[in-house]
């Protein structure tokens, strides 16, 4: 059951982390200003690419039931994240993140769990489409306790045909 419980809080941190890249990408398309100084690359697009290294977070998750279990996460992480607007304000963009993290349980019967995760995330939108997609996978060990590993596939997207609904899935394997 534990396994079980450290997936949960997992997900709430990767979740997290994309909200952070995703905010980026959703903040600049509704100001218009973007993360990163922009480059013009013809036809009036322009881009821009902001890469971190050694970011850290650390946050608390919990208590249930928005996560079964409550504790103390940090990750550092390294990444990219690239976006791409055209004149016509379509937009495109994506991120990667990798790196460490580290879970202590508010628990102290729980022990804490160490372990990677990877997590990418990318958007498409134009003025009658949309698209969002996410994985992540993580693996994490802790002593005397069962290793996990997960895994999240995420996607939404809307289409101009006003007859088709969104098309939403968010499947999560433990």
């Amino acid at each position: 059951m534990k396994v079980i419980r450290i997936a949960g809080c997992l997900s709430v941190l990767l979740l997290s982390l994309l909200a952070f890249a995703f905010t980026f990408s959703t903040i600049t398309r509704a100001q218009g200003s973007l993360p990163c100084t922009p480059v013009a690359q013809g036809n009036g697009s322009q881009t821009c690419t902001v890469n971190f290294k050694d970011a850290v977070t650390t946050f608390h998750i919990g208590p249930p039931p928005s996560c079964l279990l409550s504790g103390t996460i940090t990750q550092t992480f390294n990444g990219v994240f690239h976006i791409t607007i055209n004149k016509a304000g379509d937009e495109w963009d994506t991120s990667t993140i990798t790196g460490p993290f580290v879970l202590v349980p508010d628990d102290a019967s729980i022990p804490t769990y160490t372990g990677h995760i990877v997590g990418w995330f990318g958007d498409s939108f134009n003025n009658q489409n949309s698209v969002m997609h996410f994985t992540i996978n993580a693996h994490g060990t802790a002593p005397n306790a069962p290793a996990f590993d997960y895994h999240e596939t995420f996607h939404f997207s809307t289409s101009a045909n006003s007859t088709n609904p969104p098309l939403f899935f968010d499947k999560a394997t433990c």
